[in-house]
């Protein structure tokens, strides 16, 4: 089974709401930057980079109800180029919002294409100042189509498997899933109760395949489930663990223009209910009861974090 890290950024305070605000990227994913990503030529245009910048400015002006900024904005994979990284970064720092991203391929000296997803997460350091801890994680399993691009490309995918990580963030507990790790049962299980959410950042074109599988992954993990896909194909959605009218509050497919989504995770209501024997939780209208060997636990940790 897949070992995970556990990657804890600030003091871990609790977010005085019991929820957090998560923002969804609605973006295209251009074929030809990634192949010129491939050719270790990424496009790094004035015209795309403003786009870019445009969509940032608009997520950091955001207010939604009762004047809540967003804590952390989502973007799809491999879409944005590995030099704009420290761009994401001070914006991250600056504008005190998450980000996560899948970030175009990097060609190192072994021919290998390195697609990696990025988590920048901000945090008030003891001096007052504010920080941002950048960090990378090598996909493991990269999916049959691209690795067979990267063949006919003169490339190849990366051998070494890389823990996962479990973030520790403004008192929630996620993971990352990099588009194609997320079919595996075996690595999705490993965070069974440790998670309020899981954020999958996706460049996939068989949404109907994925859509079983991220609601699979809300109902046997019993989280919230963050997906962002590129927007010609769609489905980026967020999806909690209740019943199938209630599955997906949040879901967003095309448009021409990048633009985003916002939702707040209610991560209060989800820890109260998972904590509660199965005569409570089968009255709920909110959510699902949890899954059998659910353990109880865990989901102490989480309610403690932060306090």
């Amino acid at each position: 089974m897949a070992k995970y890290d556990v990657v804890a950024v600030g003091s871990g305070a609790a977010d005085l709401h019991g929820s957090i605000q998560v923002a969804l990227a609605n973006i295209s994913v251009s074929a030809a930057n990634i192949e010129s990503s491939y050719l270790g030529r990424p496009n790094l245009s004035r015209d795309r980079l403003k786009e870019l910048t445009s969509l940032l400015n608009e997520i950091s002006l955001y207010r939604g109800k009762d004047n809540r900024r967003i804590d952390l904005v989502v973007f799809p994979e491999v879409s944005v180029p590995h030099a704009w990284e420290p761009i994401l970064v001070a914006w991250a720092r600056r504008h005190r919002i998450g980000v996560v991203c899948g970030l175009e391929h990097q060609i190192n000296a072994r021919g290998q294409a390195l697609n990696e997803v990025l988590a920048a997460l901000p945090y008030q350091a003891g001096s007052g100042h504010w920080v941002c801890v950048p960090i990378r994680r090598l996909k493991r399993f990269y999916s049959p189509e691209e690795e067979f691009i990267l063949i006919n490309e003169g490339l190849k995918a990366p051998v070494k498997k890389v823990p996962y990580h479990l973030f520790r963030w403004r008192g929630a507990s996620f993971a990352i899933y990099n588009c194609f790790e997320l079919a595996s049962i075996e690595d999705r299980s490993i965070f069974k109760g440790k998670v309020d959410f899981i954020v999958a950042s996706e460049f996939n074109r068989d949404i109907n395949y994925f859509s079983n599988v991220v609601e699979s992954a809300a109902r046997d993990l019993h989280c919230y489930v963050i997906q962002v896909n590129d927007s010609s194909f769609g489905d980026s959605r967020v999806v909690s663990p209740s019943r199938s009218e209630m599955m997906n509050p949040l879901r967003i497919k095309g448009g021409d223009n990048l633009a985003f989504l916002t939702m707040s995770l209610n991560l209060t209501s989800l820890r109260t209910h998972q904590r509660k024997g199965y005569g409570l939780q089968k009255e709920s209208k909110e959510f699902k009861p949890t899954p059998p060997g659910f353990p109880l636990d865990e989901v102490h940790v989480r309610i403690n974090l932060g306090k």
